[in-house]
């Protein structure tokens, strides 16, 4: 999959990174249809987030469609439309 990732102060680039696995049962894995950047992306890309190290996938406002849904996971299912909470990510 395509990723926009951040290398370094005013360094991002379009890059290919592996497909996400479930890494727990109560997860799930949404295609991105959707997604944007926002006002804090854009202070990482300038540098202004000392904790947000190089290599960091950008963008964490979206909407897609459930691909996989972990076992535990009860309140949606595959082929749903979903939106991406702003702060729940694992950054994949």
């Amino acid at each position: 999959m395509k990723a926009l990732v951040y290398n370094g102060a005013n360094v991002v680039a379009l890059e290919e990174r592996p497909t996400p696995k479930l890494a727990s049962e109560t997860d799930a894995i949404i295609k991105v249809t959707k997604t944007t950047i926002c006002g804090t992306d854009l202070h990482i890309r300038k540098g202004d987030v000392p904790s947000c190290q190089s290599g960091r996938v950008l963008g964490h406002e979206g909407v897609g469609i459930v691909h996989e849904a972990g076992a535990a996971v009860k309140s949606f299912k595959k082929g749903d439309h979903v939106l991406i909470s702003c702060i729940s990510s694992c950054a994949t």
